[in-house]
């Protein structure tokens, strides 16, 4: 009974040992060292059979593929969460503008040397109306 379970771990112990991954280096002068830890610039390679293969460069490429298109998702997402944040903030600056247009009894423009000059009635509503619409369309925007 020892005896088969011994075998079977002896026939078993090589197949343990080439299932980790393996990464191929070389250094400044040329000598490859191969190791089970990755380090920068390092290659991954498999042990087939006692040999050493290197990884199918299509499974490098497809995997530099996979992580590009996961940084450009990863962007995309940035920006429109950038975008609806902007929106918003003019949403509520074109809010503030039209509220405080309406709220004023009388508008005005204030000239190069600092004097107010007071808005017709008709330019002043000419003004409510524009910072309604430009309210409205920010606003749509946003949403």
């Amino acid at each position: 009974m020892r005896r088969a379970a011994l075998t079977v771990v002896l026939l078993l112990l090589p197949l343990y040992a080439t299932s980790g991954d393996v990464y191929r280096t070389v250094d400044a002068q040329g000598h490859v060292e191969y190791t089970d830890t990755p380090t920068p610039g390092s290659e991954l390679v498999h042990v087939v059979g006692g040999h050493v293969a290197s990884q199918a460069p299509a499974k490098i490429d497809g995997a530099k593929r996979a992580d590009e298109q996961l940084s450009q998702e990863s962007a995309q997402r940035a920006m429109q969460s950038d975008l609806a944040q902007a929106r918003t903030e003019q949403c509520k600056k074109a809010t503030e503008a039209y509220q405080q247009s309406i709220r004023a009894r009388r508008i005005y423009k204030t000239d190069d040397d600092g004097s107010k000059e007071y808005l017709s009635d008709a330019d002043a509503d000419q003004i409510r109306l524009n910072n309604r619409l430009e309210m409205e369309s920010a606003c749509k925007d946003s949403q």
